[in-house]
C-alpha cells in the first residue's frame, strides 16, 4: 500500500485512506479496501469544504457578578452598622471626658456625623469600581462556536479575537459551581492542540452541558475521527 504526503499537516498518509487521519482533510480517488491504490490519486482541496454555519453564539451570564452583588450590600451594612455605632456611642463617650471635648462635640455633631459616614462611604466605592468594570467586561465578551471554529471576542476599550480550530479540539468539560449551579448557568473549558490556544474558558454559559456536548460533536465531525480515540 503506498504512502503520500498530507498538503494539509505534511504527514504520511495511506492512498487507501479517505481522510487523514492527522488533520482530518477529506481526500478524492482513495481506494477501497482491498484494492490497488488508484492511479492519479489526488485531494481534495481545504476550498471544497462545506461553508461555516453558525452553531450558537452569545455572551457571559451576568448572573457571574450577583455573588459580587451580595458581597457588597453585605459590606455596605456592615461598614454604615459601624459608622453608626460611632456616631450614637463613640463621640457622647468621647464627649464625656471633657467639657471641651463636650463643647466641640455638641457644637459640630452634626458635621461630625457627615463626616464619618462620608469616610465610611469611600470605603464601598473600589468595589463598586470593580463591579462595573466586570459587568463592562461581560458586556463586551461575546462567544461564537461554528461548524469550523470556536471564537471569543472581547474588550471593553481595544478588541481583541481568540480562536480555536474546531479540528484541533482534543477534550472538553464543564464546571458548575454550586452559586452557578442555582441559576443554571457554567463554564465550559476546551483543550485543544492549537500552539497559539491550547485552552479555552468559556464562562457563564446558560445550558453548559447541552453547549459542550454540541461543540464535542461538532469536533467530532469536524476532525472525521472515532470516539474515544484520543490517547490517554
Amino acid at each position: 500500500m503506498a504512502l503520500v504526503t498530507c498538503p494539509e499537516c505534511g504527514k504520511q498518509i495511506s492512498t487507501a485512506a479517505a481522510s487523514c487521519p492527522h488533520c482530518g482533510m477529506v481526500m478524492s480517488g482513495a481506494a477501497t479496501p482491498g484494492a490497488a491504490p488508484v492511479a492519479g490519486f489526488a485531494f481534495t482541496p481545504s476550498g471544497a469544504r462545506p461553508p461555516e454555519r453558525t452553531l450558537w453564539e452569545g455572551t457571559p451570564s451576568l448572573a457571574l457578578v450577583y455573588g459580587k452583588i451580595l458581597g457588597i450590600i453585605l459590606r455596605a451594612v456592615v461598614v454604615y452598622f459601624v459608622a453608626y455605632l460611632l456616631v450614637d456611642y463613640a463621640l457622647p463617650a468621647i464627649a464625656s471626658t471633657s467639657s471641651d471635648m463636650r463643647t466641640l462635640i455638641g457644637t459640630n455633631e452634626s458635621t461630625i456625623g457627615w463626616v464619618i459616614f462620608g469616610i465610611f462611604t469611600l470605603l464601598l466605592i473600589p468595589p463598586l469600581i470593580a463591579l462595573f468594570t466586570v459587568i463592562a467586561r461581560l458586556r463586551n465578551t461575546h462567544y461564537k462556536v461554528t461548524t469550523q471554529r470556536i471564537i471569543v471576542e472581547q474588550g471593553v476599550l481595544s478588541r481583541a479575537l481568540e480562536e480555536i480550530d474546531m479540528r484541533s479540539v482534543d477534550d472538553t468539560e464543564f464546571h458548575q459551581s454550586f452559586i452557578e449551579r442555582i441559576f443554571k448557568i457554567g463554564e465550559i473549558r476546551i483543550v485543544s492542540t492549537d500552539k497559539i490556544a491550547p485552552k479555552m474558558i468559556l464562562h457563564g454559559i446558560v445550558d453548559p452541558r447541552g453547549t459542550r456536548e454540541m461543540i464535542r460533536s461538532t469536533a467530532y465531525e469536524a476532525s472525521q475521527r472515532q470516539l474515544f480515540t484520543r490517547s490517554t
